[in-house]
């Protein structure tokens, strides 16, 4: 994932140098901040000679003498034709050029746009729109209160891969949305179970790799891990009690361990990932933070999904908890039909 274009690095080496860096420490810091390899020491002390002679300019400098060499828009969308899901920084490296002007080419000449592959979990039959109708209805008995949203607690969990492609991809304009097969780039993977409400999260559990997400293995390792992690407050009041919500497959269903718990169960209707906050938000945030890498190791894999899980601020949980109240709104608008 592109973080930082060329204006914004050179922005970052002049800030360092101000700093009183050297021209290593700051390649070391650059390095750290915005990926290795993204700028080089022979380009950071060309930047730091450029503002010593009090230019502090971070544009490049307009070139005299020289034509603008033209381009083969051709070879690009060959590019393009072989694998779509290619950068724009890629295209320049492959072509020693500019990575801007490629931008410039694809959107102007080509008139392409980025998008994602569009997927549809299900083919809802007309008994499991009213259930969802019914079910949307009942979880807004607690959503509809923000007061709640603290006290909600959300789990999923999800395969995090070892290789992880890129989904965006460059189509022309006009062009509707390609579909993609779920499990075309087959990978090792490593399961991670996430609990968090409306505060941050609160409960992280990696499945050990001999090991299946099984009933015990939930009730005994993910809710044992939340237990010990949240106070569960011991009140009658139903506004004052704390709500565990997760799907509906065999493995969640520990109604019994729940009610030992005293923790009330929040109901969720089935096929219905719209309506589940890990869904819609949460892994597709993670493994959109982790496209274009490539773990080597299962250590790795963990510390790295660890870190963007905790990086994630807590006003974003605050807003995906306003954006699930109005997604069950939604639902019953469009009589029980998938809200995207």
């Amino acid at each position: 994932m592109e973080i930082f274009d060329e204006n914004e690095i050179r922005t970052i080496i002049k800030f360092l140098w101000v700093s009183g860096k050297t021209n290593l420490e700051i390649y070391d810091e650059v390095s750290r901040v915005c990926g290795e390899g993204i700028s080089s020491l022979r380009t950071i002390q060309r930047w730091v000679a450029r503002f010593r002679e009090n230019d502090f300019s971070v544009e490049d400098r307009t070139r005299i003498g020289r034509p603008r060499e033209e381009i083969d828009v051709k070879i690009i969308e060959d590019m393009l034709d072989y694998d779509p899901h290619v950068s724009a920084r890629e295209i320049g490296r492959r072509l020693a050029i500019n990575k801007n002007r490629i931008v410039d080419i694809l959107k102007n000449q080509l008139q392409m746009s980025k998008v994602c592959a569009k997927w549809i979990p299900h083919q809802l039959s007309s008994s499991q729109k009213i259930t969802r109708v019914r079910c949307a209805r009942e979880m807004l008995q607690v959503l509809s209160d923000p007061i709640q949203h603290r006290l909600v607690y959300t789990q999923d969990e999800s395969w995090i891969h070892w290789r992880n492609p890129r989904k965006l991809m460059w189509v022309k304009s006009g062009i509707s949305h390609p579909t993609e097969l779920r499990g075309r780039f087959p990978s090792k993977k490593q399961m991670v179970s996430v609990i968090f409400n409306s505060e941050g999260i609160v409960s992280i559990v990696f499945l050990p790799s001999e090991e299946n997400f099984t009933k015990r293995f939930f009730e005994d390792v993910v809710v044992g891990n939340f237990v010990s992690e949240v106070e569960i407050p011991k009140t009658r009041d139903k506004k004052r009690k704390i709500k565990f919500h997760c799907d509906n497959s065999r493995t969640h269903l520990i109604d019994e361990k729940l009610r030992q718990l005293n923790i009330p169960r929040l109901v969720h209707p089935p096929y219905s990932p719209d309506l589940a906050p890990c869904d819609f938000f949460l892994f597709g945030y993670v493994k959109t933070c982790l496209e274009g890498i490539v773990f080597e190791s299962t250590e790795e894999l963990i510390q790295t999904t660890t870190q963007v899980l905790r990086s994630i601020p807590r006003h974003m949980f605050e807003s995906v908890y306003r954006e699930w109240v109005s997604r069950l709104w939604r639902c019953i608008e469009l009589n029980g039909e998938y809200v995207e």
